[in-house]
């Protein structure tokens, strides 16, 4: 596979993460090129380029081509023609990428609409192009009206589109389930293989799949889990990407607003990378809260991975990066410092308070006793013959039930 970004002068490529891409979709990159220059109308990359790029091609048996840069359907067609090989734009490889990590129905049907998306406003060019001659990646239009196909195309989003609202229906019902509880909603973010998956793992003590290649969630994963010994709603979410197409923003949508909704989010930062890249992943990750929804949402930065690097180093990163959230460093991996962690998420959480009361010893009071167990951080509780005295960190909500309960007893907040 070759690799192309044609960049504005002075502008930086983004040739490392796309050959990262392309070898999570599976490709092996032999080729890659970075030219500064405007966009050639023709081809995007000069002509001298492209002819330097089908020497190579033709050499190295090069099958597919990958454009960092969004092509139109007239360039795409003219480079395919002149290389001979199929020509595809980071987009479609990012796609390429989610199909082969969607597991869910959810996720498979917003992958498909981000693809339905992405062709609709190309298909009437497609189809004109495709009737001049064939070409590798404008195979199987010819046969087409180009109305025809734009309307099937149009006809199938609408479809999907339904679906997908009967899906969103469905965890609406489920936020609301989750909502009655009272328990605060916490949601692991950050950029692409910054550890997410792992931390949710070791707090959880889940098994989601964890490798090093990107995206590897897709679909969202929430479990109830305590932490410093307050039970909380804990989410492993989609990860984050430089550039991430609109379309696939807007597809995952309904994934992504899930974060948005939570009462605290656990940005994930790979700690061990270089500053300049720690720096850029982490203004992609706060832009792409931004997007969605979750700008005023805490944020506490977790600076992970710290086996593959020291304290010591993390720290200079941080100075240097002088970012007004909480912060703290730690190793999903082996576990260092995830006390910290959660003391930090503790005195973060709002939706807790300091009780203590006496409540009346009966059958009543034992059902909320297990209630009390379940939903909140129990520092003591002591029975006698007549009352049971507790001493708890709880929501609001059964706070208040607590107070009802205890009947004019002793009730203290804080």
């Amino acid at each position: 596979m070759a690799i192309i970004h044609r960049t504005n002068v002075g502008e930086e490529d983004n040739l490392e993460e796309l050959s990262e891409l392309c070898r999570t979709a599976g490709y092996n990159v032999v080729y890659r090129v970075k030219q500064e220059r405007p966009p050639h109308p023709e081809y995007n990359i000069g002509p001298g380029k492209v002819e330097e790029l089908a020497k190579a091609v033709r050499e190295l048996g090069i099958e597919k081509v990958v454009f960092e840069n969004e092509l139109k359907p007239i360039q795409e067609y003219n480079l395919a023609k002149k290389l001979g090989v199929q020509v595809i734009t980071r987009t479609q490889l990012i796609l390429e990428i989610f199909t082969l990590h969607a597991s869910s129905i959810e996720a498979r049907l917003q992958i498909k609409l981000a693809e339905l998306k992405y062709e609709l406003p190309r298909a009437k060019e497609k189809v004109r192009l495709a009737k001049k001659g064939e070409q590798p990646g404008f195979h199987g239009l010819g046969a087409y009206e180009a109305d025809v196909y734009y309307d099937e195309i149009h006809r199938r989003i609408v479809y999907i589109n339904k679906k997908l609202e009967a899906i969103k229906k469905h965890m609406d019902l489920i936020r609301v389930e989750r909502k009655k509880l009272g328990l605060p909603i916490i949601s692991l973010a950050g950029y692409t293989n910054a550890g997410k998956s792992t931390l949710f793992n070791l707090l959880t003590f889940e098994d989601v799949e964890v490798n090093s290649q990107l995206f590897t969630t897709l679909t969202p994963t929430t479990r109830i889990v305590r932490l410093d010994g307050k039970p909380v709603f804990l989410s492993d979410t989609v990860g984050f990407i430089n550039n991430l197409p609109t379309l696939l923003i807007e597809a995952f949508y309904a994934t992504l607003r899930e974060i948005a909704l939570s009462d605290l989010i656990l940005l994930m930062v790979d700690a061990s990378e270089p500053l300049q890249i720690v720096e850029k992943k982490l203004e992609t990750s706060l832009d792409t809260l931004s997007s969605i929804g979750a700008g005023g949402v805490p944020i506490l930065l977790v600076f992970n991975k710290i086996d593959l690097t020291d304290l010591d180093e993390i720290e200079k990163k941080i100075k240097r990066l002088n970012l007004p959230y909480e912060y703290v460093a730690i190793s999903a991996k082996t576990g260092w410092n995830i006390k910290s962690l959660e003391e930090k998420v503790s005195r973060m959480l709002k939706g807790f308070i300091r009780v203590k009361a006496t409540i009346p010893f009966n059958s009543t009071s034992m059902k909320m006793i297990k209630e009390i167990y379940n939903k909140s951080k129990v520092i003591n509780i002591e029975y006698d013959d007549s009352c049971v005295k507790v001493d708890v960190e709880t929501t609001i909500e059964l706070a208040e039930r607590i107070r009802k309960l205890s009947e004019g007893g002793e009730f203290r907040v804080g």
